[in-house]
């Protein structure tokens, strides 16, 4: 991009305020690797050598676990060490290690009954491994931080513990010494180019970890080393070989680190469009401009998959993935027959992409919605939740125990999030992964038992969007037939050429499959703003049932709640719900979509 564009970019994104959801308030997954480094089992006795293609072939699981205790006052190279270490024992018996860093990680425990069968501390933990791995990966924490990134990508391909040069670790030798191999490599963009292609092709995706950068810095192109790096999804990098990278102007075209990025990306031989874990919290303009990567790259070939959270390794390795259509049981959408005189509005709780989200407040809302619902259904008001699709291989644990909370509840529904397969704005990928990228998030919503999408794109595509993209999904083979749109920036009108009292608009395929396109609607916060561009997305719950009472009988639309503002469930969702007018009627997303098409059309 020329740098007159990337200065309006920046000025027209500078309205933007976290649409993806920051991981740390809050392609294809790869498949699960089958190598087996030695690793010691879950009572401590070492687990037996298992060649790749075996393991491949049949994945060994851990009968019971251990559990890591890493309290707050163990350092970060330590914490690094403890996620690398049960990343690697997971990869080689699938399930065997739990890291508990947080009150997140102990809840999970309760809620889905697992009992370790041993606890032990970080420094045991790593002693073990030291033991287990004997060849470790050297480098300086101090002096080498920003490095962090390709350190820990060639600790995890050759199956190595990363051991900082300060820690009282004894190796019983060194498998590659980042002081001395880094050395003349120590820009970020070199260190990535020659780990790249030296271990680049060892690896199976891509993840972008922040090794401590100011996420709020004065210079967006020169940010200062200000924090620790944070931990958590180091596992998952080590479990699934994933290329950890983290370049600032990685998306500034021209600079090296975009030449760099650009030949990791295209040069990979990765799935397309290619998944990014992790989280790219760089380039903070009121809101992260490259969160979504689409844009990121001129080959435009790249989506997200947010994902700073820890345990991640020994979820997705220590049981099946979930594959096939039915093995999730939620509600039956709801028996609505249409009626022109009343107001349905679907309710959609929004950021489910974010995986950390789906592991620590959203496991919380439902917790709530559980205790206010159960044995109450009929003053309990249907909801549909965005949750990410990638918690079929990745927690499928998890991803069960939110539809069996949806059933006890009984009004609870699931949509697939922003926007379907990755966090992504679809309609600026290539044409080529556009087609990849509907195939995929059709049967991520076949396997959900979903129909509708939550659908993010950047302000300058919704008329290419909406005549060539979306309805993409209008056929009769494919399983979404509604499509639920956000802005980017959100405050921004997608469809200004849409008449004031549309709601929604079929699309109608080649085939002639229609596919219900919703008028974007959001609500952020509760307490009001001094902006007036931003003022109509924090309403009060009166205000809100105030306007949903005033819309024109027979609408049929939906509203997707974020928590970036504030809002959550009781301080917004519930009390809304009791201010309605008896001629508005919630209802589940799924259920919009089928009283859309059934509505009186022009």
């Amino acid at each position: 991009m020329a740098r007159g564009a990337r200065i309006a970019a920046v000025l027209v994104t500078a309205l933007l305020a976290s649409c993806g959801g920051d991981p740390g308030a809050a392609a294809d997954g790869a498949e699960l690797s089958g190598d087996a480094d030695v690793a010691d089992g879950a009572d401590g006795t070492d687990a037996e050598d298992v060649s790749d293609d075996v393991a491949d072939a049949a994945p060994v699981y851990a009968s019971e676990f251990t559990l890591v205790e890493v309290g707050a006052e163990v350092s970060a190279p330590m914490q690094l060490a403890v996620q690398a270490c049960a990343g690697l024992k997971n990869r080689a018996l699938g399930g065997s290690v739990y890291v508990q860093m947080d009150a997140a990680d102990a809840k999970w425990l309760e809620e889905l009954e697992l009992v370790p069968g041993e606890v032990v501390s970080a420094s045991a933990f790593v002693q073990r491994c030291v033991a287990a791995f004997p060849a470790c990966v050297r480098y300086s924490y101090s002096e080498q931080q920003a490095l962090l990134p390709n350190i820990l990508t060639v600790a995890s391909v050759l199956g190595a513990l990363p051991v900082d040069v300060d820690l009282d670790i004894a190796c019983e030798s060194t498998a590659f010494d980042a002081t001395q191999e880094l050395a003349t490599h120590s820009a970020p963009f070199e260190a990535t180019q020659y780990v790249f292609e030296k271990y680049g092709a060892q690896t199976t995706g891509l993840a972008m970890l922040n090794p401590g950068y100011d996420t709020q810095p004065d210079s967006l192109e020169d940010p200062p080393l200000s924090r620790d790096m944070p931990a958590a999804m180091v596992d998952l990098a080590f479990s699934q070989k994933l290329f950890v990278v983290f370049l600032i102007n990685g998306c500034v075209d021209p600079h090296p680190e975009h030449e760099v990025l650009t030949q990791v990306v295209n040069e990979s031989g990765w799935p397309t469009p290619v998944g990014v874990y992790g989280y790219n919290n760089s380039w903070n303009i009121g809101g992260y401009l490259y969160e979504a990567q689409t844009r990121c790259l001129d080959s435009r070939n790249m989506g997200a998959i947010a994902t700073e959270t820890g345990n991640l390794s020994f979820f997705s390795t220590r049981r099946p993935p979930i594959e096939s259509a039915g093995e999730l049981q939620g509600n039956p959408p709801e028996e609505v027959v249409y009626d022109p005189s009343k107001t349905y509005v679907a309710f959609v709780v929004g950021d489910g992409d974010n995986v950390r989200f789906i592991m620590t407040t959203r496991s919380a809302w439902i917790r709530q919605r559980i205790a206010q619902c159960e044995g109450a259904e009929e003053a309990c008001a249907p909801l549909s939740w965005s949750v990410s699709p990638h918690l079929t291989w990745m927690a499928p644990d998890v991803l069960e125990w939110y539809y069996a909370a949806s059933r006890r509840t009984g009004r609870d529904s699931f949509i697939l999030p922003p926007s379907g397969h990755l966090y992504a704005y679809p309609t600026s990928l290539n044409e080529a992964d556009q087609a990849r990228f509907v195939t995929a998030t059709e049967q991520d919503a076949r396997v959900l038992g979903v129909t509708g999408v939550v659908h993010w794109d950047w302000f300058e595509t919704w008329d290419v969007a909406e005549d060539h993209f979306l309805p993409r999904y209008a056929r009769a083979e494919g399983t979404v037939r509604g499509v639920f749109p956000v802005n980017v920036p959100y405050m921004l009108n997608a469809f200004p050429w849409w008449p004031k009292d549309r709601f929604f608009e079929v699309l109608t395929g080649d085939d002639g499959t229609e596919v219900v396109l919703f008028k974007p609607r959001e609500w952020r916060g509760i307490h009001g703003t001094q902006s007036k561009t931003e003022k109509p997305f924090f309403l009060s719950p009166q205000e809100m049932a105030d306007e949903l009472g005033g819309y024109p009988p027979g609408t049929v639309t939906a509203i997707y709640m974020t928590s970036d503002g504030g809002l959550n469930l009781e301080n917004a969702f519930v009390p809304m719900t009791q201010l309605l007018p008896s001629h508005v009627q919630l209802v589940s997303a799924d259920t919009a979509v089928k009283l859309a098409l059934s509505a009186p059309r022009e």
